[in-house]
């Protein structure tokens, strides 16, 4: 009786699509979903250095020894599932058509499946741009605009080498069987509860029962407002450049995102109402080519087209950046001075202990 193919869903992105959010769902409820006949191997982290050694990158300049391998490794422990396995991560979606092609050959005899996700332009410009900072950019979201609608830009680098679903499912597709790529769509920004549609669409995707489970993750990745973003593109500029990625992430990346959590009631970073046309050209062009693709959809295509809504300024003013960085500084002020509280009565604890002990002795 021959051996049934296990079943690998390799969920590639790209960044910016709720890719975060759908992780923390899935590794939340990883016993639950194995109880209904779908792996999630490994560990949050293999599933990352698994994409940097597909891809040969070093993420942040910086060199993580434990990388190398390491998709060997997770590609192993997927094909002895018995069923269906999911590896999930956003760095996936940018790889060469060669590194595809050694990634998909690693999980054989598996039957691989893709999932790719879309979000509307309007949207998704200012979310790249954004996260670009959060990695220690410096570009302003004028000049990143400029490259990426320019009509000589090439869909192989920058913004599109990952964010263009035509061109990063064509190379895919010389792997991977038509049909056995999906496309997920993000619900449009006027839709309500677009977490869970977006979880409902995911499962569908991966052909899972994902209904009565638990969807209360955390936002690690929450949006800043136009005026963070610009305190942030500063900071970047003056962070020393001899500052090594780790460093950066744990001081910089990681302590402002917890700032920017408190909240300065600013307004979203976004795409302006002048480039318009030119956005909706782009998502007719998009639509037109993943509808002669003939991947299987996920959601519906009119979702990519962007609202109205999502376009306005991408300017701020100077005052508003000041007063960011003043409450930001503000809250990292108090944060340090509740910490040095804390560290003194924690002192003083353990003096009285050790006084206490020296009077047993």
């Amino acid at each position: 009786m021959p051996v049934a193919r296990p079943a690998v869903y390799l969920h590639v992105g790209p960044p910016k699509t709720g890719t975060t959010y759908l992780q923390e769902v899935l590794w939340l409820n990883q016993r639950r979903l194995a109880e209904r006949g779908l792996t999630i191997p490994g560990q949050p982290r293999d599933h990352f250095h698994a994409a940097l050694d597909v891809r040969d990158i070093a993420f942040g300049g910086h060199h993580d020894p434990d990388v190398q391998g390491s998709w060997s490794r997770l590609a192993g422990r997927a094909r002895q599932v018995d069923g269906k396995v999911v590896i999930s991560h956003e760095v996936l979606a940018g790889a060469r058509t060669d590194q595809i092609g050694t990634a998909v050959a690693s999980l054989a005899p598996a039957r691989v499946h893709v999932v790719y996700a879309v979000r509307d332009l309007a949207r998704q410009l200012p979310a790249v741009w954004q996260e670009g900072l959060k990695n220690r950019q410096t570009r302003s979201f004028r000049r990143f605009l400029d490259r990426a609608l320019s009509p000589g830009a090439a869909l192989d680098r920058g913004f599109w080498r990952a964010q263009h679903p035509v061109q990063v499912l064509a190379r895919w597709a010389q792997h991977v069987p038509v049909d056995q790529i999906s496309v997920l769509t993000l619900p449009a920004a006027s839709a309500a509860a677009p977490g869970e549609t977006l979880w409902s669409r995911f499962c569908q995707a991966l052909d899972v029962d994902g209904s009565g489970l638990d969807l209360r993750v955390a936002r690690t990745n929450a949006s800043l407002s136009a005026a963070q973003c610009e305190v942030l593109r500063r900071l970047n500029k003056v962070v020393p450049e001899a500052m090594a990625w780790p460093e950066y992430e744990r001081i910089v990346k990681r302590r402002f995102n917890l700032l920017a959590d408190t909240g300065d009631g600013g307004r979203r970073i976004q795409v302006p109402a002048r480039l318009h046309d030119t956005v909706r050209a782009r998502s007719e062009e998009i639509v037109a080519g993943l509808r002669e693709a003939g991947y299987r959809v996920v959601g519906d295509l009119e979702d990519v087209f962007p609202e109205q809504q999502s376009f306005g300024r991408a300017s701020v003013k100077p005052t508003k950046v000041v007063g960011a960085a003043v409450a930001m500084l503000a809250d990292e002020l108090t944060a340090s001075a509740a910490q040095e509280t804390v560290r003194t009565r924690a002192r003083s604890l353990i003096g009285r202990l050790q006084a206490r002990g020296s009077g047993h002795g």
